[in-house]
């Protein structure tokens, strides 16, 4: 399984990632030159820094009584004026190493670049003249490196000069076969849309200076030479060429600062190159395949033959009509990909951009924007079978306590712990917006850390690991639920509510303007019923905190119920207020019916009713991840048709020499990117989560199989799924019914669980080491 191309990348979006998770490279796979964008995923702007701003529960609560008395321009007002503070800082690009190429005289020819999805290896074949060259490259986990061979099939024909560019203050210097980028992040990077005169600075003063960082690069020739130059190394006249980069940064954990107290970051370097170097490429790439692929090859899916004799960009052009259903099972596996190659067990969680950013000034400082996109990235992660790349947003998460902590205690009187809608590396706590006027509308959202918990509490149901639970999620939980109690206020009907409230980035009319802040929201009494619950549930399942859980209990009694508009629609809003933008790229308030679990079908038809009616009135087109995300809802509503009609757009080609165009509409980029546009990860992270859920949906109790199977997609099969049940499951499908379903048990006690299809229900009991078939006939 593989994307390959007929050309080289002329832009950043054609070219081809690479990554181990912390250390990322996009290949541009130029024949007269090579260029190779380089990444490392804890190189960020600025230091630890507390944003808190004193006196600022004062304000909360004259703007929750404003809420309250229906005062929401004044309330947004108040809110904006005194609470909202500074902007994250930026994930950087680390550098460019180019390669420029000598070759013998003639045309090129035979041009082939690809990406094997199966090895996590990209490779570029050519001919120049009578000469035949292949480049192989990967990025290694367990060896920490990143790796590439340049071979010829005539001796002595591969020469070429290597060089480091970098956007950020650094130097270059060389000492024998080793190339050393060097260099200091900025102390301050504002965001790219924030109009600055001065939005990139470098601070003199230690305390304020911000995280070093190098990468170096060690060449390895048979036969020919190596020669310094002033500005990089030349090799002259090799049969083959391997190429060795390490890169490093003095990141020390988020609440450390990385110049006074940073982590040694060169010596890493050369001693990873140096354990690399004596390995050898062959070794190197044997360890880096076999560690993969364990991953990698957890899933198997087949939907059906693919063009795989046809290059990606041909294969996107037909995106609107019924072919190649082998499209849709590479962009499932492309997604796989990208998490293991961006995500793993002690980095960085994937932000905004996964770990592949080229720009000074990022779009949205290609930060953790956790007002849905990073959940996006992580929706997948249990069910197609990379729980260990979960880990990275568990950390982040709990450190988020920390700092969320002193925010939720400073800005709204309470316990627990808060996080609003934008973080970064620092694990940032505070609404961000900087004063500005109409910036609540994103800004003031205090919901994060309650979603964010959900998946602590998601990664326990797919593990039955009670201990992680008593260890990790439970502290987590209690907290995120914690803040709730503290902030719930009774409203007119004697509910208990969360004011004021925002809908992400959506607004509504009020006394003829544009307004967000209201009472409060759907999405945000979704999240904090959902909270609340997973707190109880921890606390029934570990035997503890009594008083707690009959405190959450009790306030779960009195939240309100979900509300039906007058066109049928499930409301955004605690009361019916008309749109200002009903295309609205967010789809909040159906959060209840995914990612969230409260609406079903089967359990709550008026409310899923209710719920197909607002996917209608929102429409079909938008941002990509967006998209992915209708894809997803409408896979709970149990359409399958309706789902592949949106999914088929995510595969719509989007012009990346213009990436900021945003009238294109949601897609993806001719490297499969998902396009926003610009650029953003979530998209082809939500898609993969997605195309699961149409394929199988699981509770902790129940299994539904092929829930929104479309006609397209009807002939398949698909083997490794994990759910919140207790197994994993295999399905074989054919013209849209069920072949059979075989279900094999992963915990140690018996479990019994319903598996679901087409309305009809079998009970089966398992255990690890048992299995279960089941075909159409059983049910």
């Amino acid at each position: 399984m593989e994307l390959w191309y007929k050309e080289p990348a002329s832009y950043w979006e054609e070219a081809l990632p690479l990554g181990n998770g912390r250390l990322g490279a996009m290949v541009w796979s130029g024949t007269k030159q090579e260029k190779i964008s380089l990444n490392e995923d804890s190189l960020w702007s600025g230091y630890p820094q507390n944003h808190d701003i004193p006196g600022a529960s004062e304000y909360y609560r004259q703007a929750r009584r404003l809420a309250m008395e229906k005062k929401y321009e004044e309330a947004q007002a108040l809110l904006e004026q005194n609470v909202l503070g500074e902007f994250t800082q930026s994930y950087l690009p680390l550098g460019e190493l180019t390669l420029d190429m000598v070759h013998p005289e003639g045309e090129i020819q035979n041009y082939r670049r690809s990406l094997d999805l199966g090895k996590a290896l990209s490779r570029l074949q050519y001919s120049a003249g009578k000469v035949n060259y292949v480049r192989e490259m990967f990025v290694s986990a367990p060896d920490q490196v990143m790796v590439m061979r340049i071979s010829a099939d005539r001796p002595g024909m591969v020469s070429l000069k290597a060089g480091f560019s970098c956007q950020l203050r650094a130097e270059v210097s060389t000492e024998e076969n080793r190339m050393i980028l060097d260099g200091i992040a900025p102390s301050q990077v504002d965001p790219s849309y924030v109009d600055s005169p001065d939005p990139v600075i470098y601070e003199e003063a230690p305390e304020k200076k911000g995280m070093r960082f190098c990468a170096v690069l060690a060449i390895e020739p048979v036969g020919g030479e190596v020669k310094r130059l002033p500005e990089g190394l030349e090799v002259s006249n090799a049969d083959s060429v391997t190429l060795f980069l390490a890169a490093r940064t003095s990141f020390n954990g988020p609440f450390r600062h990385p110049f006074l107290e940073g982590k040694p970051y060169k010596e890493p370097c050369f001693r990873e190159l140096l354990a690399a170097q004596k390995s050898g490429y062959d070794r190197l790439q044997e360890r880096h395949v076999k560690e993969y692929q364990q991953y990698f090859n957890r899933v198997c899916l087949d939907l059906g033959p693919g063009r795989e004799d046809l290059p990606i960009p041909q294969r996107l052009a037909d995106w609107e009509k019924d072919v190649d259903p082998g499209r849709y099972a590479l962009l499932f596996q492309y997604g796989r990909y990208l998490l293991i190659s961006s995500s793993r067990p002690g980095t960085q969680p994937a932000n905004l951009q996964g770990i592949w950013n080229q720009h000074m000034r990022a779009p949205w400082s290609s930060n953790y924007t956790i007002n849905i996109n990073t959940e996006m990235n992580y929706w997948g992660a249990e069910t197609v079978n990379l729980p260990e790349m979960h880990e990275p947003l568990m950390e982040l998460i709990n450190n988020l306590r920390v700092s969320g902590g002193k925010t939720a205690e400073i800005h709204y009187n309470a316990r627990g712990f808060v996080s609003h809608h934008n973080s970064d590396i620092w694990c940032l706590s505070t609404p961000v917006g900087n004063r500005g006027k109409g910036t609540a509308v994103y800004a003031f959202w205090p919901l994060s850390a309650g979603w964010l918990s959900a998946h602590v509490y998601d990664h326990y149901l797919f593990s039955g690991d009670l201990d992680f639970l008593r260890r990790t999620g439970y502290p987590i939980i209690r907290d995120a639920a914690r803040f709730f109690l503290d902030v719930l206020v009774e409203n007119e009907d004697g509910k208990l509510i969360f004011a004021p409230s925002t809908s992400p980035e959506n607004q509504f009319v009020y006394h003829g303007k544009p307004c967000a802040v209201s009472q409060t929201t759907t999405m945000t009494m979704a999240i904090i019923r959902e909270t609340l619950g997973n707190a109880a549930a921890c606390c029934r399942l570990l035997g503890t905190d009594q008083e707690f859980l009959a405190e959450t209990e009790a306030a779960l009694e009195r939240l309100p119920e979900y509300r039906i508009g007058s066109r049928g629609e499930l409301l955004e809003w605690s009361e019916e207020l008309e749109e200002n933008e009903p295309t609205h790229r967010h789809s909040s308030h159906l959060y209840p019916l995914y990612p969230g679990r409260q609406i079903s079908v089967e359990k709550t038809p008026e409310l899923a009713e209710a719920c197909r009616r607002t996917l209608e009135l929102r429409g079909d087109e938008s941002t990509g991840w967006a998209l992915a995300w209708r894809v997803a809802l409408w896979a709970h509503l149990h359409n399958g048709e309706k789902a592949y009609s949106i999914l088929k757009k995510q595969l719509r080609p989007v012009d990346g020499s213009d990436p900021m165009n945003y009238r294109q509409g949601g897609g993806c980029y001719p490297n499969m990117f998902g396009a926003h546009p610009p650029f953003q990860i979530d998209s082809n992270f939500g898609s993969c989560a997605g195309i699961a859920e149409m394929l199988m949906q699981s509770t902790e109790n129940e299994i539904a199989l092929l829930p929104a199977l479309p006609r397209a997609l009807g002939t398949g099969m698909v083997s490794g799924l994990r759910t919140r049940a207790g197994a994993t499951v295999a399905i074989n499908f054919r013209e849209g019914r069920l072949e059979k379903a075989e279900l094999k048990g992963t915990r140690p006690q018996e479990r019994e669980m319903t598996v679901c299809y087409k309305g009809r229900k079998k009970k089966v009991i398992l255990k690890e080491g048992m299995s279960v078939s089941l075909t159409e006939a059983d049910f």
